[in-house]
């Protein structure tokens, strides 16, 4: 089961990059509310959104960028923290986050409970059983 750690922290730095990416695609968001309070689609005549719906859209991106973004860093620190077999239980809480994330995190989360579950994987982390 020894084996499975460094699996597990390269499966942890993939899922972060992930993360991070999926956090920049949702910048999108701030863009588009941007775009729906400018003076150019207003110009264009006919009937502009009302100002709230730019302003909606653009902190929800915000706030989801910032949340997404968060959840990326801790799957980094947890990938590191695997690898040098440190912050046993801080990888535990970025698992039952990851969990929250259906089907990869899912996976990635009960795989990262069976792994440090494991009697070897606690002696390696220097715990007793």
């Amino acid at each position: 089961m020894k084996n499975h750690l460094s699996t597990l922290s390269v499966l942890h730095y993939v899922y972060a990059v992930l993360l991070c990416l999926v956090g920049v695609l949702l910048l999108g968001l701030v863009f588009l509310g941007g775009f729906l309070n400018s003076d150019w689609l207003a110009a264009q005549g006919g009937e502009a959104p009302p100002p709230f719906v730019g302003q909606f859209l653009a902190g929800l991106g915000w706030i989801l960028f910032g949340f997404i973004e968060l959840h990326g860093i801790l799957n980094f620190i947890s990938a590191g923290s695997i690898g040098r077999r440190r912050n046993r239980t801080l990888s535990q809480v970025v698992a039952a986050l990851n969990c929250l994330n259906i089907p990869f995190g899912m996976a990635l989360g009960i795989f990262t409970f069976v792994v440090l579950a494991d009697q070897e994987v606690r002696a390696e982390y220097g715990l007793s059983t």
